[in-house]
């Protein structure tokens, strides 16, 4: 300002008034003027100083809120390490409990951003009203919240780069490592994890192993090489981690029995040392940022006090030379001549005999403090540049896309990675840059932090190669200024992310082979279905003998079975239902209307023959329906029902569809029932054993028996194996029934060793799911070594059923059986649909034709068959027992067809096996009388 002053004007006011009167106001002026100046940088200064105190403050925050982070992550891992001392978790609940209660009130008293603040007193408010236990956000929110203070307060640090990447990966390490806590805790409830848990776990062990490793690398980058402590502490985390990152391998590789071990002292020694790290840093940030704010201050008001000293005590002696002020100003003249041209004083050399001389002095020495103050302003501007300068290099150099709007959200600027995108230089309008479906929402988030609120968002942004998925940051930055920058976006791009969450969905959600929706897509699809109001029906269709197709054709081609029922499936229900492979050789249809489907027509068509490599292959199937909501109305439900269903049309040769019916879901209820009592019979020994003699119909002598199966039940009586033997099957109780049955056999052949019955064999009935497991083999191999012979008093029994013995399974156990000793025989011949090839090839000894065609109601005319039957089993050389027998007649007649045994009520019904010695000794005096 007293640059720009006339030197004339100065005359002439010198002229007009006395000299002492005019320059004393001159120097009172200029006087004030410094002072102001003085004032107004000390204002400056100590608002600097505060606000690096301030800052330093605010971090004080950061303890209470890493106390409540670090418990409630080590209240997980504790919890999953021990959950048998509930005293424990009481303790360790009331102590976060408080600790909570003391954060809220803290951060309640804080005056930080509204957004941040708030999104994490809700997170808290939910902990505190749910528990630990609930899925809240907490380490989500604590995160923003940390990031939202520190990153805002650390821009004041001399070494703002070096911490933002410390602390940047120590507080998303934090939320990596309690998220990680909070999900294995909540897989852990039932104690097995399925295969979207097993997904979700791996991308948490990839996500933390590599968070991890960048944490450890920002915290060698910051230690000093003296630092001890730090390079301890760095250690123990890698240690840590690698026992952690273990544990959850073990875990992954037995998904059906998770253990963690120590999981909880592992994670307490890996937080110990992180948020130590973390300390540190916040005290070494605090530390600078103080004792930078107290110098601040400190200088501040020692500038200020040496200026108005300086500028008292010039006034002062102005005022006591202008009293002898004689000479005219044109000495002052000159000065001021030169000041308003430029230079800061002249090298004018005043006599040492003039009066003027200390007013020239002291004029000389004012401007001097008035130019000090103006460089010292100007030095100011400079480091305001260079900051500015340093922010504008990393905005360019930031490797996610950044992009600055205008307060009427015009495009402004773009970083170097953004304008790599856009593949332009030019500006892209909002309209043009973010996905038509987001628009709406981007402009209320853009409003919304206009107003102040700091927002985040996700949404696809449109670029000339491809759409990404981006989350947007957007920062409001205040100006005065009109067309400045108001709104940062800091965008990062999770497109890849995003990619692999597909991924894992249709992992999820779809099956691999076939392309169709697996199990837990298709339970998603009809909750959908059952909340809409139109009916429909779901049909299931099964696979008749697809183990037999596999060990036939090979796997190969039951895949490409599977495959072609998949495409004739879809194929058949464009736009009418949703199809689904539900289980290995099992498919399900939602149909979204009822009555529209030909069942019929639809077994047919997906039963046309297969042409697969060449190979024709015929399929055969099975398929139930249930119509909802009429028959259910749950998803639970309609699969039970369905399944029921599907058991009966199993049980159909002819494998017509079947309708499910509410009968059956009794039917089925009952034979739960049963089951449930028949392994308490088991245990109770309830099974009875009763013996039927075989007589050798030339002879008349008993050349065996045959052991069958009772059930004794307490209130409902005797039980028909009719009844009990298929629910054992189904749910695999025929294995520990049929080794009772061969373990009380075998005893029963000992009991009557040193007896008139020890010539007897006992037959013993085999289930074929028993030879299909292999346990009964081995048993049987355990009794035969445990009582050398038994296997030549024993006789092994085998029901004829459609492709038994087709099986290889089935046939390699009859072979090893054979090998060893035993005696095998096909009970019920004739009702099955044994292949002649597989029937010669059999290591069988005997063949039991069926009571059916002994006694049933076809008996007179079946004489040309049991004839060819017999004739058949001599040509195998095999002998032939005929079940059924009633009559004395029927006996005779079997006779003379050369079948050598015989079994019937004729002879003996089933009885116990004291009851049986007692005939056995009537039979052979009766035996004896009528020889």
């Amino acid at each position: 300002m007293l640059r720009r002053l006339s030197p004339v004007s100065i005359v002439e006011a010198f002229r007009k008034r006395s000299y002492y009167k005019t320059f004393s106001w001159m120097i009172s002026i200029i006087g004030l003027l410094a002072l102001l100046i003085a004032t107004q940088q000390l204002m400056k200064n100590l608002e600097e100083g505060y606000q690096f105190k301030s800052s330093s403050e605010m971090m004080n925050n950061f303890d209470p809120l890493n106390q409540v982070e670090r418990d409630l992550t080590s209240g997980y891992y504790q919890m999953l390490s021990d959950r048998s001392n509930p005293n424990r978790d009481t303790e360790t609940s009331k102590q976060l409990e408080d600790e909570l209660t003391t954060l809220n009130q803290q951060i309640k008293a804080t005056e930080t951003a509204d957004a941040a603040k708030k999104n994490l007193l809700a997170e808290i408010n939910q902990i505190q009203t749910d528990g630990p236990e609930s899925e809240h956000q907490f380490f989500s929110a604590a995160t923003m919240y940390k990031s939202e203070i520190l990153f805002n307060q650390l821009s004041l640090s001399g070494e703002t780069g070096t911490y933002y990447s410390l602390f940047s990966n120590l507080i998303l390490m934090e939320e990596e490592f309690g998220r990680a806590g909070q999900f294995l805790l909540s897989t852990d409830q039932d104690s097995r994890l399925d295969s979207i848990e097993l997904l979700r776990m791996r991308q948490i062990r990839q996500d933390v192993n590599l968070r991890n490793n960048t944490l450890i690398q920002s915290l060698y980058a910051t230690m000093q090489p003296e630092d001890t402590g730090r390079r301890r502490d760095i250690s123990v985390m890698s240690n840590q981690m690698y026992a952690y990152l273990r544990m959850l391998d073990a875990t992954l590789s037995q998904p059906d029995n998770p253990q963690y071990g120590t999981i909880d002292k592992i994670s307490e020694r890996y937080q110990a040392s992180m948020y130590r790290s973390f300390d540190e840093g916040i005290q070494r940030v605090q530390s600078e940022m103080t004792e930078k704010g107290n110098t601040l201050i400190r200088n501040a008001w020692l500038m200020f006090g040496v200026t108005c000293l300086v500028i008292l005590t010039l006034l002062l002696l102005t005022l006591s030379l202008l009293r002898a002020f004689r000479k005219d100003l044109h000495i002052l003249q000159e000065e001021a001549v030169f000041f308003a041209d430029g230079p800061r004083q002249s090298h004018y050399q005043v006599p040492d005999r003039n009066d003027f001389r200390p007013v020239v002095q002291a004029f000389r020495t004012m401007t001097t403090i008035i130019s000090g103050l103006l460089d010292y302003n100007d030095k100011k501007t400079v480091e305001i540049k260079q900051k500015k300068a340093e922010i504008e290099s990393l905005f360019s150099q930031n490797t996610d896309p950044i992009i600055a709007l205008s307060a009427e959200f015009e495009l402004l600027s773009g970083n170097d990675r953004f304008q790599q995108l856009a593949q332009t230089s030019e500006l892209l309008t909002i309209e043009e840059l973010i996905h038509p479906a987001d628009l709406n929402r981007f402009r209320r988030a853009l409003n919304r932090a206009v107003e102040g609120y700091s927002q985040t968002i996700r949404c696809q942004m449109i670029f000339k190669q491809d759409i990404r998925n981006m989350f947007v940051n957007i920062i409001h930055v205040p100006t005065k200024s009109d067309g400045g920058t108001a709104l940062y976006l800091t965008c990062h791009d999770e497109t890849d992310q995003f990619k692999r969450e597909e991924r894992i969905t249709q992992l999820a959600l779809y099956d691999v082979l076939t392309g169709l929706l697996n199990r837990n897509g298709f339970e998603q699809k009809m909750e959908e279905a059952l909340a809409a109001p139109q009916p429909g029906e779901l049909v299931t269709i099964g696979v008749r003998q697809f183990r037999r197709i596999n060990d036939i054709y090979g796997h190969s081609a039951g895949d490409l079975i599977l495959k072609e029922v998949s495409n004739r499936l879809r194929r058949h229900f464009i736009g009418t239902g949703a199809a689904a492979r539900i289980g290995g050789d099992e498919f399900a249809v939602l149909i979204f209307q009822q009555d529209i489907v030909d069942y019929r027509d639809l077994k047919t068509i997906i039963e046309r023959p297969y042409h697969i490599e060449g190979e024709k292959i015929d399929v055969s199937i099975s398929m139930s329906m249930v119509r909802y909501p009429d028959d259910a109305v749950a998803v639970t439900s309609l699969l039970s029902s369905v399944d029921i269903a599907m058991q009966h049309a199993k049980r159909e040769q002819a494998g017509e569809p079947v309708w499910f019916e509410s009968w059956m879901s009794e039917e089925y209820r009952e034979s739960v029932v049963l089951e449930s009592e028949l392994r308490e019979a088991i245990a109770r020994n309830e099974l009875q054993l009763f013996y039927q003699p075989q007589v050798n119909l030339q002879t008349k002598e008993v050349d065996g028996c045959e052991a069958l199966l009772r059930w004794f039940h307490p209130e409902r009586g005797m039980i028909s194996p009719a009844v009990f033997i298929p629910i054992a099957e189904r749910s695999m109780l025929i294995e520990e029934i049929g080794m009772w049955v061969v373990q009380e056999s075998v005893q029963q052949v000992r009991r009557w060793e040193g007896t008139p019955l020890a010539s007897l064999r006992v037959s013993a009935n085999l289930s074929v799911k028993e030879l299909v497991s292999g346990r009964i083999v081995e048993f049987l191999t355990e009794v035969r070594n445990r009582y050398p012979g038994i296997e030549q008093r024993m006789e092994l029994e085998i029901t004829e059923s459609f492709g038994v013995f087709s099986d290889t399974r089935v046939f390699d156990a009859l072979q090893t059986l054979h090998d060893i000793g035993y005696r095998l025989a096909i009970d019920d011949f004739g009702t099955g649909y044994s292949s002649l090839s597989y029937l010669s090839r059999l290591p069988i000894q005997r063949l039991k034709i069926d009571r059916s065609f002994i006694s049933g109601p076809d008996a007179c005319s079946n004489a040309p068959l049991i004839e060819t039957i017999i004739r058949l089993a001599h040509t195998l050389k095999y002998d032939v027992v005929a079940e059924g027998i009633e009559q004395a007649e029927q006996g005779e007649n079997l006779r003379k067809l050369d079948c050598e045994y015989g079994q019937g009520f004729y002879y003996s019904r089933p009885i116990p096996a004291d009851e049986f010695e007692i005939w056995y000794n009537r039979y052979q005096e009766k035996l004896k009388l009528s020889g």
